[in-house]
């Protein structure tokens, strides 16, 4: 379940997927793949504003994500933090002195109080 984009929006993800019915779990967790297999959130845009870079993130899902953006610095590391997209919803990350390097991570999480929950059960979450 993870995508990385880096301005060509190179897309790698899951070749498994089910549906949200067959995926989710009691604690509202779920593969954030919608019913083609593909991921449920998508890069928007991007957008350079003087010296920040901004990418839109949109949930094209029926059903609320958990998502950890990061978008690359210049100097190196890079600026990452995690928001709740819910379905139909677009949510922005910006960093000054960006590199234009940006990277993804999702999980659904129907409930927020479980973000962390579901966020724990996806390989690599915090990489």
């Amino acid at each position: 379940m993870r995508k990385t984009i880096i301005l060509s929006l190179m897309v790698l993800s899951s070749s498994a997927y089910s549906d949200y019915a067959s995926s989710v779990d009691s604690d509202g967790c779920w593969d954030a793949l919608n019913e083609k297999g593909d991921e449920c959130v998508v890069v928007d845009r991007t957008k350079w504003d003087d010296t920040k870079f901004r990418v839109y993130y949109k949930n094209t899902c029926a059903h609320r994500v958990y998502a950890r953006m990061c978008n690359g610095r210049k100097e190196g590391n890079p600026d990452c933090g995690s928001s709740g997209i819910q379905p139909g919803d677009t949510k922005q990350y910006y960093t000054y002195k960006a590199s234009g390097e940006c990277t993804f991570i999702t999980v659904g999480a129907v409930k927020p109080s479980s973000d962390w929950v579901c966020a724990g059960r996806v390989p690599n979450w915090n990489d």
